[in-house]
């Protein structure tokens, strides 16, 4: 009996030094990530507070009120253009270039895309997104309820979009998970976000800081780029598999590349998407204009102004 309570008191012990060093850790990892937070933030932004909350997202666990136009930072668009009744909607993905951040509703792609060509247009970006928004859409049947069948769906891709993929979390100081899928062989699996001891796991800040760092640095490793283009491939794929079942019929299916950054391993992506029928339009070769001008770009969030909207939309719609 002694050898057994000594036994329990070092698996005590063991345990609780190691929730104080992960604690130690996610101090120096939050007081960091805090002090160097507005160097990409707004001033209107607040830094969230030291805590764990793993919690799921509001946009996997409510969709349907998720998109309801409250304000331009944060909540999803409603659609534009609905007094088209008889025309058959164009529907957006994205993040928050697509869904127009910082900008009115007038001053959006999806409410000139709307006004120009006389049809609606839902846009189901969400700021912070990346191809799984997306593809998490497609498989929600309030996705179905909400958006009327199309022939037309527009994707808006930056570079970034690799990298937040692979995350768990979109910005360390945050609170709610992010959705993550993972590949098993030719599939999407979304994470289990139901097992409270692995969201808590994630939520780790000490684990946000690795998980970022592992992102980035497998992105900018050229030997992953075969690996990187497939899964970004799978998720369209799938998008549109998905997307055809329910609406019944093929769809034209629009890759814009918004290259204020550079895209990385762009051609081979590229390559891909058109041999897989996909429709690809690059900033770089509609315009000649640097998107990083301060008249295409907001100086102090980085995200497209209404006259970079101006400026693609007409090309855009040679496509459409």
């Amino acid at each position: 009996m002694n050898k057994f309570k000594k036994i329990i008191l070092i698996i005590f012990w063991n345990i609780l030094i190691l929730g104080l060093i992960i604690l130690i850790s996610d101090i120096f990892v939050y007081k960091y990530y805090a002090s160097i937070y507005y160097q990409d933030h707004p001033k209107l932004y607040r830094i969230n507070e030291f805590k764990y909350m793993p919690y799921l997202p509001e946009y996997i666990t409510d969709l349907e009120s998720y998109f309801n136009g409250e304000n331009n930072i944060f909540f999803g668009r409603r659609p534009d253009g609905t007094e088209y009744k008889n025309q058959i909607p164009i529907v957006i993905f994205g993040c928050s270039y697509a869904f127009g951040q910082h900008l009115n509703y007038n001053q959006t792609l999806s409410y000139k895309l709307s006004h120009i060509l006389k049809r609606p247009v839902y846009n189901r970006s969400i700021s912070g997104g990346s191809f799984q928004h997306m593809y998490m859409q497609s498989l929600s049947n309030s996705f179905y309820k909400t958006v009327p069948n199309s022939d037309t769906v527009i994707y808006v891709m930056i570079g970034d979009h690799y990298r937040r993929s692979m995350l768990w979390y979109f910005d360390i100081l945050d609170l709610h998970i992010y959705p993550h899928f993972h590949k098993n062989k030719d599939k999407l699996i979304m994470d289990n976000y139901y097992n409270p001891f692995l969201n808590l796991f994630k939520s780790i800040y000490t684990v946000k800081h690795f998980n970022h760092m592992y992102a980035d640095k497998y992105i900018k490793n050229s030997n992953n780029s075969k690996e990187i283009t497939d899964i970004a491939l799978l998720y369209f794929k799938e998008t549109r598999k998905e997307l055809e079942e329910h609406w019944n019929k093929k769809i034209k299916f629009i890759i814009l590349l918004y290259e204020d950054w550079d895209i990385m391993y762009k051609q081979e992506l590229i390559q891909k998407l058109e041999d897989n029928n996909f429709i690809v339009i690059s900033t770089k070769e509609i315009t000649d204009e640097d998107l990083r001008n301060e008249k295409y770009q907001m100086q102090d969030n980085h995200h497209p102004t209404e006259k970079a909207w101006n400026l693609i939309v007409p090309q855009l719609i040679k496509n459409i």
